[in-house]
Order: C-alpha cells, then sequence, then structure tokens
C-alpha cells in the first residue's frame, strides 16, 4: 500500500538509436543531403541488447544526392524497427538547400517529409493476467505521417548541426479506438572535428545530443582514429548508458564497412551479450557533378 502511494515515472526508447550514426545521418538530419557531391547509398543494421528477449532490432536504408549544383540535395530514408511486439515501417523524403559562406564551408538548412505505419501484437504476448485490458487490443495498422527540420553548418574537416526529425505527436490508438499512447518530440544536437595529426593520421572527435520528452535524454561522446585515409578506430560513451568500440574499413574511395559493439554500463553480463551494428555505404563516382565535398570523414 505505502509503495502504491508512491508511484514513479518510467522512462523507455521510442525512436531508434544509432552507434554509427555518422554513417546513418540522414535519418535524423534532413540537412545532410546531397553533402557528399554524389549519389551516396547506405545501409545500417542494428541488433540491440542481444539474449533479451523482444530486444529492439533496427534496419535502415539511406540514399541521398545533389541535383546539378551543391546547393540543394535530395534524400530517401527507409527505417524498419521492431522490439517486443510492436513494428514499425517509416518512409522519408529529404531537402536540403545549401549556401555557401565561405570557400569550402556551408550552412544547409533541410526538410524532411514522410510517415510511419504502426503495428502492435499485443494478444500475442504471454500475459500474467490473462485479462488484463491494457493488452486486450492489437494496433494493427496506423498511419503516422510528419514532418521534420535541420540545419547543419559544415566544411571538409567539421560539421555542427541541429535537427527535429519528428514535429507531430500523433495519437496511436488500438482497434478499440483506445488511445495507447502519443508520439514524443526528438531534439538533436550534433558535431565534430577532424585533426590532422600528420599525413597519416587523423582524430574525429564527435559528439551527439539527444533530447525527447517524456524519455531519456543521451549524450554520445565520441572518438575516432584515422589510419592512412583507410582504416577508422574509434570508441563511443553514451553517459548514463553504454560504451562502445567500432572500427571502419574504406575499401576505396566509393565502398566502406563498419562494425560496432555495445555493453551497457548496467550489470550488462545479468542483462544482455552487447549490441551488435554493422553498416555499409557505397558512392557513385560521377566528374559531372563536379567536385566531392566532406564525403571521407562525415
Amino acid at each position: 500500500m505505502l509503495l502504491a502511494l508512491c508511484p514513479q515515472n518510467a522512462k523507455s526508447q521510442q525512436d531508434p538509436i544509432y552507434t554509427q550514426y555518422l554513417t546513418n545521418l540522414l535519418s535524423i538530419q534532413p540537412a545532410y543531403a546531397g553533402i557528399s557531391g554524389v549519389l551516396s547509398v547506405a545501409a545500417l543494421s542494428r541488433a540491440q541488447w542481444v539474449g533479451w528477449e523482444g530486444a529492439p532490432n533496427t534496419n535502415t536504408f539511406t540514399m541521398h544526392f545533389p541535383l546539378k549544383s551543391f546547393n540543394v540535395g535530395l534524400g530517401l530514408s527507409i527505417v524498419n524497427d521492431k522490439w517486443g511486439p510492436i513494428l514499425q515501417n517509416g518512409l522519408y523524403a529529404d531537402y536540403a538547400y545549401r549556401i555557401q559562406l565561405q570557400p569550402r564551408q556551408y550552412l544547409a538548412l533541410g526538410i524532411k517529409a514522410g510517415f510511419n505505419t504502426y503495428h502492435a501484437r499485443f494478444t500475442d504476448l504471454e500475459l500474467n493476467d490473462p485479462i488484463d485490458p491494457s493488452f486486450a487490443q492489437n494496433v494493427n495498422f496506423r498511419l503516422l505521417p510528419n514532418i521534420g527540420f535541420g540545419a547543419l553548418w559544415h566544411s571538409d574537416i567539421f560539421f555542427l548541426g541541429f535537427s527535429a526529425p519528428k514535429l507531430f505527436r500523433n495519437n496511436i490508438v488500438d482497434d478499440s479506438d483506445k488511445k495507447v499512447y502519443r508520439e514524443v518530440l526528438h531534439f538533436y544536437a550534433m558535431g565534430g572535428y577532424v585533426f590532422f595529426i600528420s599525413e597519416s593520421v587523423k582524430l574525429k572527435p564527435t559528439f551527439l545530443y539527444r533530447w525527447s520528452e517524456q524519455t531519456p535524454t543521451y549524450v554520445d561522446l565520441g572518438g575516432n582514429i584515422l589510419l592512412y585515409d583507410r582504416v577508422w578506430f574509434g570508441a563511443t560513451y553514451r553517459l548514463m548508458n553504454s560504451y562502445a568500440l567500432s572500427f571502419q574499413f574504406n575499401v576505396n574511395a566509393q565502398l566502406r564497412f563498419g562494425y560496432s559493439f555495445d555493453l551497457t554500463t548496467f550489470h550488462e553480463n545479468m542483462v544482455n551479450s552487447g549490441t551488435h551494428e554493422f553498416t555499409i555505404n557505397y558512392e557513385f563516382q560521377n566528374s559531372r557533378r563536379g567536385k566531392r565535398y566532406a564525403a571521407r570523414y562525415f
């Protein structure tokens, strides 16, 4: 009875989280579209908290390219995200306009528009109380349209940006039209810089700050070392949550592979056996598009 009089808030993850977010930046930052100066495609697969039944599993595909000039970029993001009985699929288009501030330095403004589809099979859960009304109805299909915006100041060796990928708080109702929950706003701040230690060694510190309503706030602090413009080694610490090691190999100027491994900071051996994330990125070289910008480091 005493515990019932002292309620506590429970916070949980709503949108996907990425360790190698630089490979997948278009998913949260529409101003990134066209930044490479060529057609660029990337895929990411994230298996979060392996060993925990119902843990999040996320797959994304992004592509973006400039138009005839570097000033305008277009992009497309496809997201498949599943956790427990819940499945979301997202499709978003991105538009970015770039303003040149100084030679090889730009301010990009972007907008994002699209939708998510939401499914929840609550009746498939094994319940301690089979007649619990909270899980009596499924959410078979809900279309959740949304828009977002972003800004990115960047050059070949640094970037600093802000974005809000979703501005609508969509209500989600079950098959009996009862409200299940409401989407919350997410805001991101991001940045990075490349230090040239020598001709063969470069250091790239980065950060990502994510704030969301009524859900945990995340701060990622990372650092990567680039050797001979071919191999990246790095580490990331997510405050009060997890730490990660990452590796990226540039096969050539067009093809890159990446891998990261995360461990939570709370008794990881008792809860899960870590998070695995794989990425692949390919850039189609085209001399008619002009010179490639900022694609090697960001």
